[in-house]
């Protein structure tokens, strides 16, 4: 039935297309399959990007062969891939084995998913996101895993969704079973957190994160630890400042450390950090120095004002002739509230 619609014009393929869905009759995995092969066989990459919209929102895949064509297709275009590889997660994360592949149809379904990510990809395409809690509970109590690109498409879900206790519950199970989600979807938890304000769960993500040898960035990070400080939880602040390597110590996330610890009352642990961060040779920002008086002058150190005002000043007149580094501005961009006086 499908094969009669290449009959014509591809703009009356797109019609017939948008008809459908018009009508309540939604274009199954099968025909997104022909239409998808149709565009890349006509050199049609923006109607090959209305399909994939379709499939990611219906949560439909390519077989392997089309896939591979159309990634061809949109590299000859030098149109992005990364719609089509959000579609197909279990393709582009490329760690099944080719050779394995069912030549019969060209599809990897049948042989590198397995029938829990089957499941998980039915009861997603269904909405049904208490199903999917209750399965991945399930499976995390037997230690079962399933595909890196299903647990990512679980964990964007329900971000989508505004389910936090959803996400947190797939990056849990990411945790536990030893599988890296993309860095994309670590983000995307740690905006949840922060949107509903369960901050005190985002230190377990950054040890997920450094575990698996990514970053947050270092303005993300300095937000974090500054927004921990602000809701009164040093120790959290402290104890994702310490598990960053050496090399995401920015002077931004040493800025944002030394403001928590004078925001909780902490003026002498504040300083130490200071110190600390410049006997580490990490550049100090104009901001680091605001933030240092400011956060002194709250907590009543007016002994030691005077003398950080003096170092601040010397400071102000150097950088006017030299220029900034990248890790300043960022720093005083993160803090420009401190930039007074």
């Amino acid at each position: 039935m499908y094969r009669n619609w290449f009959s014509g014009k591809f703009d009356r393929v797109l019609e017939i297309f948008s008809k459908m869905q018009d009508a309540g009759v939604q274009p199954d995995k099968a025909a997104c399959n022909i239409l998808v092969e149709k565009c890349c066989n006509a050199g049609e990459t923006q109607a090959m990007m209305k399909i994939l919209h379709y499939m990611k929102e219906k949560f439909l895949v390519l077989r392997y062969s089309i896939y591979k064509e159309a990634l061809h297709t949109l590299k000859i275009a030098g149109v992005s891939d990364r719609l089509l590889r959000d579609v197909n997660r279990h393709l582009s994360s490329e760690k099944f084995n080719h050779d394995q592949i069912d030549r019969s149809d060209g599809t990897t379904e049948s042989t590198c998913l397995t029938l829990d990510d089957k499941m998980i990809l039915y009861l997603l395409n269904k909405q049904s996101l208490l199903a999917v809690d209750y399965l991945l509970d399930s499976l995390m109590s037997k230690r079962l895993k399933l595909d890196s690109g299903i647990v990512s498409t679980i964990v964007e879900v329900n971000c989508n969704c505004g389910r936090v206790n959803g996400a947190f519950l797939a990056f849990e199970f990411s945790v536990k079973l030893g599988i890296t989600i993309e860095r994309i979807m670590y983000l995307a938890l740690v905006g949840e957190l922060i949107r509903t304000s369960s901050l005190s769960r985002v230190v377990d993500i950054v040890e997920a994160v450094v575990g698996a040898g990514l970053s947050l960035g270092s303005e993300l990070t300095a937000l974090l630890i500054h927004r921990l400080g602000c809701t009164r939880e040093p120790t959290s602040a402290e104890k994702l400042f310490s598990i960053l390597p050496d090399q995401q110590k920015s002077t931004a996330v040493y800025t944002a450390l030394i403001n928590s610890y004078f925001t909780c009352g902490n003026a002498e642990k504040g300083l130490e950090v200071f110190e600390t961060m410049r006997k580490q040779g990490i550049n100090v920002a104009l901001s680091t120095y605001c933030v240092l008086l400011n956060g002194l002058e709250r907590n009543g150190l007016f002994d030691k004002v005077q003398s950080y005002r003096k170092e601040k000043m010397r400071f102000k007149s150097e950088i006017c002739s030299r220029e900034m580094s990248l890790e300043e501005r960022v720093c005083d961009l993160l803090f420009a509230g401190n930039l007074v006086g």
